[in-house]
């Protein structure tokens, strides 16, 4: 993602006539009032990054000092989101005693520790692990599990750290399914994709994978996204970015990166020991019982006795 900044904010002055037209022509990007980006530098963002910059214009017309907070602090670090990121700035007020929601921010109410600020892209914002810890504590357990294997496998924070701040809080809601969702979380998982998936296999109760397996092939080594010794089975997530964003990424063409995972993947099946290779998408993640049904075809089983605290894994 192309880093926000507010240095591209185009504030309003004396000439907001100026501005109107700019906008008008389609040179700037409204993204708060009063605030503006170029054209040029808002096609560059994704997702996230719109967000952030979005958040940076709010927050910088704000009276007080407000500090980014949950999801507008996830997007500032990068955090993968399922679903559309919301609407309002989310943001944290020290100083407030409730909850208070605007036509453009959500400001949440509560205190914030020495530690648990830092200034990122110029503005005030949790720092990882407290962002971390809130957006578990706040969101589905599908998100939780998506943005803690994110934070484990980049380094933004550990467990043992994330256990820690979530004692200090005490009873607070959704306690006992944010402790689940830690014990769940991995550093092994590569992807978002990969993520929701084991979760999907986990709460279908099958057998847990191997993570991040590596074969030794004629064509080479490769690393696999789950691996199920005993049955046989590879399991690959497949997200769209690898083909049809190849070229920005891997400097290869679509076409030629799926010869070149049709090349992989015959070498593993070649494998001893490989009897299936299971490929499925975010549609098929996100489809109730799909991913568990491809899996149970290709011969992979239910937990047994000694695995299912792996399996019970609640919603």
């Amino acid at each position: 993602m192309t880093a926000p900044h507010p240095a591209l904010l185009v504030r309003s002055g004396l000439d907001d006539a100026a501005l109107r037209r700019a906008t008008a022509r389609g040179d700037l990007v409204r993204v708060a009032s009063g605030r503006h980006v170029r054209s040029e530098h808002w096609e560059t963002y994704d997702e996230n990054a719109r967000h952030a910059m979005r958040a940076i214009a709010v927050v910088s017309r704000m009276a007080s000092p407000k500090v980014l907070s949950h999801a507008s602090a996830g997007a500032a670090w990068g955090f993968p989101r399922l679903g559309p990121l919301p609407a309002r700035v989310e943001v944290i007020d020290p100083a407030a005693t409730i909850p208070q929601t605007t036509s453009t921010a959500r400001k949440h109410a509560g205190p914030l520790g020495a530690g648990d600020v830092v200034e990122r892209y110029g503005v005030p914002v949790t720092t990882a692990a407290r962002t971390t810890l809130d957006l578990v504590v706040s969101g589905t357990l599908r998100q939780a599990v998506v943005v803690l294997d994110h934070a484990l496998r980049t380094g933004l924070t550990d467990t043992e750290d994330l256990v820690d701040r979530l004692l200090a809080r005490g009873n607070c809601r959704n306690r006992k399914r944010a402790r689940r969702a830690i014990d769940f979380a991995t550093p092994l998982a590569e992807s978002p994709g990969e993520s929701l998936s084991r979760l999907v296999i986990a709460e279908a109760g099958l057998e847990p994978p191997h993570l991040q397996h590596a074969f030794s092939t004629h064509r080479g080594r490769f690393v696999v996204d789950f691996w199920w010794p005993a049955v046989g089975d590879v399991g690959e997530f497949d997200g769209e970015t690898k083909y049809l964003e190849s070229d920005r990424w891997s400097g290869r063409s679509a076409a030629k990166t799926v010869l070149r995972e049709k090349y992989r993947e015959d070498a593993i099946r070649g494998v001893p020991g490989v009897r299936a290779f299971v490929r499925w998408s975010w549609r098929d993640a996100l489809t109730p019982a799909q991913v568990p049904t491809l899996l149970a075809r290709a011969g992979v089983s239910r937990c047994d006795v000694t695995s299912r605290a792996w399996c019970r894994v609640e919603t």
